[in-house]
């Protein structure tokens, strides 16, 4: 095992003092118990063993070496810089997209992360300054790089479910057939919401106007699915949908899968579409 440890200012004093007495590596070594390795490293970085060697000079000398073999930040070159600033504010691409297809078509060939995108977003190394607001890459992302608040978790008014996401058919979670349907709201000014389907495999778009109560959802979702393919619905724990049973009688027996608490991840071909529709929207 390597006990190894970079000797300190002062010890590389102590080495150049008795470098200037003539005396051997090892016996320098025996003297400082630091052993022959760091003397002989530390001699060779001065310009002779008989000089008069201080530790600022080749301090200075490692500091510069380590800030050269540094990797250049990749957002670094203007010209993909240029290319991740035109894919947002111009095609209003989220960073996810551009994270996606990076490797072929955005980086030429190269990788570029999500997280690379997002710190050079949020650190303005994007922004174009001549162009004032407009020209901050954040106000262009879909949610104009606000962090969403976690709201306090509600202990009243909980639904009873039949069945979890964990309990859900293998074809719905591999999306390997048509009925397999995510469904949420998107919640408006006022009583009213957008009742918001999303088909698993075939990404198929259904939404309806009505009344944030689980009344009305319930009657918009029959409005909705009635006709169509129809095997599984994934809500999430909200109380818009406690009229769950009901839709199930109308429906000819479809089963819901509800969500875990707080994870709204499980049901993610509907949130997206709920993105792309607030940036429409807005």
């Amino acid at each position: 095992m390597c006990h190894y440890t970079h000797l300190s200012p002062q010890e590389r004093d102590c080495i150049a003092v008795l470098c200037g007495t003539r005396e051997g590596q090892s016996a320098i070594s025996r003297q400082r118990s630091a052993g022959t390795a760091p003397a002989s490293a530390t001699s060779s970085r001065g310009t002779h063993a008989t000089d008069t060697l201080r530790h600022v000079l080749p301090k200075r000398r490692a500091d510069e070496r380590r800030r050269r073999c540094r990797a250049k930040r990749r957002l670094s070159d203007p010209a993909l810089a240029q290319k991740v600033r035109l894919l947002i504010m111009d095609r209003h691409w989220s960073p996810e997209q551009i994270d996606d297809i990076s490797g072929s078509r955005v980086a030429a060939g190269a990788s570029l992360s999500l997280s690379t995108i997002y710190r050079e977003v949020h650190a303005g190394a994007l922004d174009l300054p001549e162009a004032g607001p407009e020209g901050q890459v954040q106000r262009h992302l879909r949610r104009k790089g606000k962090q969403v608040r976690r709201k306090r978790p509600k202990i009243r008014g909980k639904i009873r479910i039949s069945h979890t996401v964990k309990e859900r058919p293998k074809q719905a979670d591999e999306r390997s057939r048509l009925g397999d349907w995510e469904d949420d709201t998107v919640v408006a000014a006022g009583p009213v919401c957008l009742l918001v389907l999303a088909d698993r495999a075939s990404r198929l778009l259904l939404a309806k106007r009505c009344h944030h109560d689980s009344g009305s959802v319930s009657k918009a979702e029959v409005g909705l699915l009635q006709g169509r393919p129809l095997e599984t619905l994934t809500p999430d724990r909200g109380k818009e949908f406690a009229g769950h049973a009901d839709v199930t009688k109308a429906l000819g027996g479809v089963q819901f899968y509800f969500c875990d608490p707080h994870h709204l991840w499980q049901k993610p071909t509907v949130k997206n579409t709920n993105g792309l529709l607030l940036e429409f929207f807005s």
